[in-house]
């Protein structure tokens, strides 16, 4: 599980930016990779711009029909029908499979003999007047051959397996000759799943499981598929699921919105949970925030030169950080990337990443004007 922060609906200038937010305690601590001696500062020009800020908790997951029913005959018998397939699309009701009902129909018609002669004698006693005792022995039972009645119908009701929900056969484990018990097994004769609608079970650390709640947005992505589906937290697990190494594992139950197309039962998939979106947040990049004697500041180009602008900051979200006072969206403030290899490398640039604390990076970071501090990097 990982816990990261996302700036969405920005058009930063600065590219190649390669972050790692690492969860330590709750707490988002950015990884940067430290430029070398021989690394170049190189100042970029970019815009403080208005963003949404997104703080999620990430997880991989698995996907799974929100509905499914195992089920196997309750009766003992052959089985004489199975009509449907694996991938077969059935109804609330349809017939999935029967076993031979002649002993079963039997033991109806022997149990609704025994009711009308019960009920015959009842009657005949009462016409005699019969002593109370005599009636209430024969009322026991006629009560005693009614219930069997009721069990012998209820056993060839269930010589007929139904569905009893709207979905698709995923499994046919009986075949037509097959002997079947009402034993209890441990596997299903024929399974059936909902194709319409679908949970994905992920699991959170302890560390991130305070963050979560029931009814947080979620963006899912299935393995193999750039196309985001959406969901939202249906349960949060409060007794771990596993535990490995000292970790411990909570099962988080993801409902998925609408009706997708392209699930698969079984499917892993991506899932980020949205614990916090902070929308109209200013921002510029970390790296142009800077201390000098004891001031925030970042440098504006004014004219074809850098002017030091006090600015007051807020929250700190890796790569960018939240401008409180001091700047309007659109001005331009100098940034930082450094070129591999020094001035003479033919390769590729990188942008260099602040974190949350104060004090420089080293190794050659963007050198403010003269009579300027180190940077808050």
């Amino acid at each position: 599980m990982r816990f990261k922060t996302l700036v969405l609906s920005r058009r930063p200038v600065i590219v190649g930016v390669a972050v790692a937010l690492l969860a330590a305690g709750g707490v988002g601590v950015w990884t940067v990779t430290r430029p070398s001696s021989s690394d170049a500062a190189v100042p970029t020009l970019v815009s403080a711009t208005t963003s949404t800020i997104r703080q999620s908790v990430s997880a991989t997951g698995t996907l799974e029909p929100a509905h499914r029913a195992d089920l196997s005959f309750l009766v003992s018998g052959t089985v004489t029908s199975v009509p449907v397939a694996v991938g077969d699309e059935v109804k609330v009701g349809t017939v999935l499979a029967k076993v031979d009902s002649a002993a079963l129909q039997t033991a109806v018609t022997l149990a609704q003999a025994n009711v009308t002669a019960t009920q015959d004698q009842l009657t005949a006693q009462k016409n005699a007047g019969s002593s109370a005792v005599q009636l209430a022995s024969t009322e026991a039972q006629l009560a005693s051959v009614q219930s069997r009645l009721t069990d012998a119908k209820t056993a060839l009701a269930a010589a007929s397996m139904t569905s009893p929900i709207a979905g698709t056969v995923a499994q046919v484990n009986i075949a037509t000759g097959d002997k079947v018990g009402s034993a209890a097994s441990s596997s299903a004769q024929i399974v059936v799943i909902s194709t319409t609608s679908w949970v994905v079970q992920a699991s959170v650390g302890s560390a991130d499981l305070p963050q979560l709640k029931k009814g947080l947005q979620a963006e899912i992505t299935p393995t193999g598929s750039t196309t985001k589906i959406f969901g939202m937290v249906k349960t949060v697990g409060i007794v771990a699921s596993s535990s490995s190494g000292g970790s411990a594992s909570f099962p988080v139950t993801i409902a998925v919105t609408g009706s997708p197309k392209g699930l698969y039962a079984g499917g892993a998939a991506t899932v980020s949970i949205i614990v916090k979106q902070v929308e109209n947040v200013l921002t510029v990049p970390t790296n142009a925030v800077h201390t000098v004697n004891a001031k925030t500041v970042v440098y504006q180009m004014v004219n074809g030169a850098q002017v030091s602008t006090p600015v007051t900051v807020g929250t700190t979200y890796g790569a960018v950080t939240q401008i409180l006072s001091g700047l309007k969206a659109g001005d331009n403030v100098v940034g930082t990337t450094f070129r591999t290899g020094g001035n003479n490398s033919t390769g590729g640039t990188r942008t260099r990443q602040g974190g949350t604390g104060g004090g420089g990076f080293g190794g050659g970071g963007f050198v403010p004007p003269a009579g300027g501090g180190g940077g808050n990097g």
